[in-house]
């Protein structure tokens, strides 16, 4: 079922509903005029006399189980009164502002809520604030008809009202503990915890009534048990979302909403009742919600709430048209009197002529969509196809697709995918893999204020089509290069190197280890321009032969123990071991012309992604001018720090007057 086929449901069961509220509303008697405490209702049979408690608007204000069903019985009598007097039905125009007050806090939160269900009907945060809306709705209209009353309701009727509104509020205060107790983080035992609660406060009201608890354990204080457990979850989230500022914005946002409009209902309504005052009426009181539902719709702007972000305004756009519509409709025809046909076409022509330009105005604030010219697209296309490396790519691409559609949700297709898709009736699009990235879903386009059509597809399609002319280029060019690479390391390997090896070969004592160490430069150069990859346990096996062989020349001893680690068998590129060899090579010379050293210690050890290499000696040390020299070239360490800081390394000295320790970090992963 599609997101608009849920939310028809939605407004057909609000207005369902709503409607029958009206029509019990208006099967009450009309007074000819207003009584008060002390008046008198004679009839054939007898007279009534009216008392304080007969006009209150809500009788769980009583209090007392004895006094609410003596409040009842007196209701059949002042109805049969009523009857017997023959005072005429109520009108439509008869029904007070107050009702209709209620009516739309209830539909309004309803209509809110339902939209963001009818969006994500399978996401719990979602159905628990949709369910809270639900509630407000099954409180506020009953309420909307038994506190508007003329006079007097039929018992049965009045207590089985009286028991949906206070079901209502029961159920919205355990809806909306749920919902803290999982968004924007879930706590732990959270499944338990709400279990818990929700099986407690239905079980309290349940219990009520049935008229199994006492007096005192009514609605109003189990309504502020659950509004004060409300504010211990909110707590609970705010500390466990100090790590995430945007989890901590919905919170804050959202928190604001349900403690201002829920603390004001208790503020004002419960706790007097509570201490014995007089409270707000109910029917004023229920005002306060539409802060929790409005709030919740400029947070769904500001904040992305629940991840569906403006596409709940399409629906509002359209249920608030209808309600407009049906509002109009019915004044004019029962307010002003005027024919039913007539009336319908002059609402209509207010629709058509005064909300639908208004809509459309806060359509183009709530949807900005920005489509890039075709010079833009081939620059964005090249800027992802020539992305130096795979994970670039892939980053560049998704940013690529945030900007030209905005979804809220981009993520990895499940399957092959081979073509640009549309799918669940334009909810989602699909992309085939490109870049080097795989196929991808994106879902919610322009922030969720539309679907995904022919256009978007066109344009998906051509994007991908640039992307792919645009990557064929760069293989065909790295292909070149390659090629180019290749022909140039066989020279030098062919050229150069035969001529080093012949030298060496003829050279003395004092000249073979020069050469035998050019050789093994230029192999490694070959090595690096072939794109060839090293292993570290190898690596690590010629520079420590290398080290021993210069250590021992001049007396120096070396305690290299080797490493035995799992990343033993890591490939590294040829940036990666010329950086590690160089910066080996180089501390190792520092030791043997400046230290005075006997002994050398290094030790190789694997932190992470990273292979952490600690050279110590036991000279004289290079003192505190380590680092000033290090940044000034000296010691011939200048240039070894920026080679570390171009792969990602690091690079630190530390010295206390005898030995000094060098660390050096080398990443594994530069991909």
């Amino acid at each position: 079922m599609v997101p608009s086929s849920r939310f028809a449901l939605v407004l057909i069961f609000g207005f369902l509903v709503s409607a029958s509220a009206v029509y019990t509303a208006l099967q009450q008697k009309t007074l000819p005029q207003s009584l008060s405490v002390g008046d008198q209702i004679n009839t054939n049979s007898g007279s009534i006399t009216l008392e304080a408690t007969d006009l209150i608007p809500e009788p769980g204000d009583l209090g007392k189980k004895a006094d609410l069903a003596r409040f009842f019985e007196r209701q059949d009598l002042i109805l049969a009164a009523s009857a017997d007097l023959g005072f005429p039905d109520r009108k439509l125009a008869d029904l007070p502002a107050l009702f209709w007050l209620q009516i739309f806090v209830g539909m309004g939160s309803l209509i809110i809520s339902g939209s963001i269900w009818a969006l994500r009907p399978r996401d719990l945060a979602s159905g628990l604030f949709a369910f809270s809306g639900l509630s407000t709705f099954i409180s506020a209209v009953p309420s909307a008809v038994y506190t508007t009353r003329e006079l007097a309701i039929h018992s049965n009727v009045f207590i089985v009202l009286e028991a949906f509104n206070a079901l209502g509020a029961c159920l919205f205060g355990v809806s909306i503990l749920a919902l803290f107790m999982i968004y924007p983080v879930r706590l732990r035992f959270w499944r338990q915890m709400a279990l818990a609660q929700a099986v407690f406060f239905i079980a309290w009201v349940g219990l009520y009534l049935l008229n199994v608890l006492p007096d005192w354990a009514n609605v109003s204080l189990m309504i502020a048990v659950e509004m004060l457990t409300i504010c211990i979850a909110i707590g609970a989230q705010f500390f466990a979302t100090k790590k995430d500022p945007t989890s901590r914005a919905s919170l804050t946002w959202l928190g604001l909403s349900v403690l201002i409009g829920a603390g004001a209902w208790v503020i004002f309504n419960t706790l007097p009742l509570l201490m014995k005052m007089q409270p707000l009426n109910q029917g004023y009181a229920f005002s306060f919600f539409l802060i929790i539902y409005l709030g919740l719709a400029a947070g769904l702007t500001k904040y992305r709430l629940f991840e569906v972000g403006q596409w709940a305004f399409r629906f509002l756009f359209y249920a608030v048209g209808a309600m407009i519509l049906v509002a109009l409709d019915a004044a004019l025809i029962y307010v002003l009197g005027m024919e039913r046909l007539p009336a319908l076409g002059l609402a209509l022509l207010a629709i058509g002529f005064v909300y639908l330009p208004l809509r459309d105005s806060l359509w183009r604030l709530f949807s900005k969509k920005q489509r890039l010219e075709t010079h833009e697209l081939l620059a964005e296309s090249l800027h992802v196809a020539f992305a130096p490396s795979v994970p670039q790519r892939e980053e560049r691409w998704q940013n690529l697709l945030r900007k030209l559609f905005d979804p809220l949700e981009l993520k990895p297709a499940i399957g092959e995918t081979r073509e640009v898709e549309i799918k669940k009736d334009g909810l989602t699009l699909i992309l085939p893999a490109v870049a080097s990235a795989p196929a991808m879903e994106l879902s919610y386009p322009w922030s969720g204020t539309s679907l995904f059509n022919s256009s978007s597809k066109d344009l998906a399609r051509e994007i991908v089509h640039l992307i792919e002319e645009a990557e064929s280029s760069r293989q065909a060019y790295d292909r070149g290069v390659a090629e180019e690479r290749r022909r140039m390391a066989q020279d030098l390997h062919d050229d150069v190197g035969a001529r080093l090896l012949t030298g060496l070969y003829m050279a003395d004592d004092n000249l073979r280890p020069t050469l035998q160490g050019a050789i093994s430069d230029i192999r490694s150069i070959v090595s690096g321009i072939a794109g060839e990859k090293v292993m570290l346990m190898r690596l690590l096996a010629d520079l420590r032969h290398e080290t021993e062989r210069r250590l021992t020349a001049v007396n120096i001893e070396l305690d290299w123990p080797v490493f035995e680690g799992p990343q033993s068998e890591n490939l590294l590129d040829y940036r990666q071991h010329k950086a590690m060899g160089s910066a080996l090579r180089e501390v190792i010379s520092n030791v043997i012309r400046h230290a005075e050293a006997e002994k050398v210690r290094v030790l190789i050890e694997a932190q992470g992604e990273s292979l952490i290499i600690l050279i110590e000696d036991d000279g004289k040390g290079i003192g505190s001018a380590a680092e000033s020299e290090t940044r000034n070239s000296g010691f011939g360490m200048g240039s070894l720090q920026r080679r570390l800081e171009d792969i990602g390394g690091r690079f630190h000295v530390n010295s206390s007057g005898k030995g000094t320790q060098i660390s050096l970090t080398i990443p594994f992963d530069l991909s």
